[in-house]
């Protein structure tokens, strides 16, 4: 259902506070009322220009809108892929009141894929190939692109530090990685990953055919096949390019790439992580998403960050979103965030193909602090364009640097306290000193996680995608296609002939033409 949102707001009069930050935030019980949390998971939204009327204003706009009744589709498989007529049951993956809604046939396929996925990460995790004790794997290459990626790195680095296996990506095409990779390891010790649904991604399969053409040169072709896996809804395709059956693991087709995380794409990280804490991690994700099915809207997690994250986008007209991680092992949580906002909510037409009235998804970006104050901080304070934050804190660190830690958590309540109340830049004199003076009434959202623990992520990246979903609904939008990723890929189709040989035409309104013959005249 398309709902105009800017008539919602409208009706409900939601328009931008002129409240100050500097004043909401002395206000008493301004903490409690703006704050929620859930298992190890707290998010504290005190620090928007969010008060108490507006927030009752926008709960019910969501009632209205009938959040609740769209959340119900989803755990139900409906179909809410509409473009592409699917249901969106990545849940199922993780949460077993999901996976019981699964047709039989379905539900035996993805179950046996699960128990697959423990069996080949625990494998792995003791150092060999599944099945073959003597064959040692001290080195996992995961070949991937978008999601295939993005969520198995972000695992292994903010969970898998104690492994001795070493897991290297190739996602990018260029070969310039891949031949440094491969220059250090010993294929006998080595199992590659290929990660790709359909078993067509040009990028991937380029990586795929070098790194196999480099294992049967080193081992013969039989034994290179026995180190080769794939994680694949096509199953046929991926046996027709050389990977045997018994190492294919299927992933369903209504997985989306940027919601496989809790797949056996994830097998090298589950491998890194050891089998248990994978399992913590897609329990901590069904703990989300109970919260999220059952919760009040006053009380829940995805809803409150949803109806904040409307509040900047369309009323307040905030164009940009910043994730900053105030914990190194958090560091690739701003691109894997990247992708889940920007794919899912990049869109410009509702789900019955008409143009949207209002703005969708903001250009999400960030780093980790503290070394995000050093380079983009200076514009979320000064800068003529406000940047809602998000700040992502850990109480318990897995180290026993108090002092270092406690720094850490400072950096980050300051610079929230910083950005919401500003300084009037005056100098010892009493002169105001305007290249000193800081705004401030610059909006922040602070996520605090108990530990960093595999249940805990999993709660955190749940959370996102539920609050994504939720922004979308309301938006009218589908978040489950995502159309504008091929389009490149097409037109980079025909003109990489060209560039290998002149000679091939390309459409004259590519305008191309010149830019082809410089480059070929510095070959």
């Amino acid at each position: 259902m398309n709902h105009k949102l800017h008539l919602m707001l409208q009706k409900y009069n939601i328009n931008k506070s002129n409240k100050l930050l500097s004043e909401l935030l002395m206000e008493s019980g301004r903490f409690t009322g703006f704050s929620a949390s859930s298992g190890k998971l707290l998010l504290d939204f005190s620090r928007t220009t969010v008060d108490q009327e507006v927030l009752e204003k926008l709960l019910g706009l969501a009632e209205e809108c009938d959040v609740q009744k769209a959340r119900e589709r989803l755990f139900d498989a409906q179909v809410v892929n509409v473009t592409e007529q699917k249901a969106a049951l990545h849940m199922a993956m993780r949460s077993d009141d999901v996976l019981h809604k699964l047709e039989p046939q379905a539900l035996t396929r993805v179950t046996q894929a699960r128990e697959k996925l423990f069996s080949y990460a625990t494998a792995f995790a003791a150092g060999h190939l599944p099945g073959k004790s003597d064959q040692p794997v001290r080195h996992i290459i995961h070949i991937g692109i978008g999601g295939s990626v993005l969520g198995p790195r972000l695992l292994i680095e903010a969970l898998g530090a104690d492994s001795l296996l070493q897991v290297h990506f190739l996602s990018s095409v260029d070969a310039h990685h891949r031949s440094k990779v491969l220059a250090g390891l010993d294929p006998a010790e080595t199992a590659v990953v290929i990660a790709t649904k359909s078993f067509t991604t040009g990028e991937t399969l380029l990586h795929a055919s070098r790194v196999m053409q480099w294992l049967e040169q080193r081992l013969g072709k039989d034994d290179a096949a026995h180190r080769l896996f794939a994680v694949s809804q096509d199953l046929s395709k991926a046996e027709a390019f050389g990977i045997p059956s018994a190492n294919i693991l299927y992933l369903p087709a209504w997985v989306g790439g940027r919601y496989s995380i809790w797949s056996a794409v994830s097998l090298a990280a589950a491998a890194v992580m050891g089998a248990n804490a994978f399992q913590q991690f897609l329990q901590g994700a069904a703990e989300m998403d109970h919260h999220f099915r059952t919760a009040p809207g006053e009380e829940n997690l995805p809803v409150l960050m949803a109806l904040t994250g409307i509040w900047h986008r369309n009323v307040c007209g905030y164009p940009t979103q910043a994730v900053i991680p105030y914990d190194h092992r958090l560091r690739s949580l701003p691109a894997y965030l990247q992708q889940l906002v920007m794919e899912s909510g990049g869109k410009s037409v509702d789900q019955q193909g008409t143009s949207v009235d209002c703005d969708t998804a903001p250009v999400v970006f960030g780093e980790p602090g503290t070394d995000a104050q050093h380079s983009l901080f200076q514009m979320f304070h000064q800068g003529t364009d406000i940047v809602p934050l998000s700040f992502i804190g850990v109480i318990r660190p897995d180290h026993a640097d108090v002092e270092a830690h406690a720094s850490v958590l400072a950096n980050m309540l300051a610079q929230a306290t910083a950005l919401a109340r500003g300084t009037g830049g005056e100098e010892k004199s009493g002169t105001p000193d305007t290249h000193r003076q800081m705004p401030g009434n610059r909006p922040s959202e602070v996520i605090l996680l108990d530990e960093l623990s595999p249940a805990s992520l999993g709660q955190l990246l749940a959370l996102y995608e539920h609050k994504v979903f939720v922004e979308n609904f309301l938006w009218g939008t589908n978040p489950f296609d995502q159309f504008g990723v091929e389009l490149g890929k097409v037109l980079a189709n025909a003109i990489q002939p060209a560039l290998q040989d002149l000679s091939h035409e390309i459409p004259a309104n590519y305008g191309l033409d010149a830019i082809l013959d410089y480059i070929h005249s510095k070959k």
